[in-house]
């Protein structure tokens, strides 16, 4: 049985399908030596959640597929012995806020790597050099 609830596989599809297609281009905005990448598109994903059109969990799991297929980069990310159950209220604000251009794109990263820090985001990246993407060189 496959344990992707359907939801996120729904998700998950569209984005491979539209990113497959080139409708999806990566802003020009970010500098060679950025110490982060995260596509626009994405801003529609953090705001169906912020908006409760789809849960934590198909959040999350989105967000770490990304992460893990080097859609968004981030800088290594060290993470800590503590995990926690629950999505602190300040990350999904922060969301919606990104969602609507109120914060820019290094203050919503912050919450996605703060959700890595603390374990809700466990990231596989053995086999590309380190937690983020990109080698583990940013």
């Amino acid at each position: 049985m496959n344990s992707i609830p359907i939801e996120l596989r729904i998700l998950l599809l569209s984005i491979m399908v539209s990113f497959a297609m080139g409708v999806f281009v990566v802003s020009d905005v970010f500098a060679e030596n950025a110490e982060f990448k995260i596509p626009d598109w994405v801003k529609k994903v953090a705001g169906l959640w912020h908006d409760d059109r789809i849960g934590d969990n198909t959040f999350l799991q989105t967000i770490k597929w990304l992460i893990e297929n080097e859609i968004i980069i981030l800088p290594t990310t060290d993470t800590e012995d503590k995990s926690s159950n629950e999505v602190p209220a300040w990350v999904k604000n922060n969301a919606g806020w990104w969602a609507n251009d109120q914060i820019d794109d290094k203050t919503f990263l912050n919450g996605i790597q703060y959700l890595i820090e603390v374990g809700l985001i466990q990231i596989d990246m053995s086999e590309r050099g380190g937690v983020g993407g990109g080698g583990g060189g940013y």
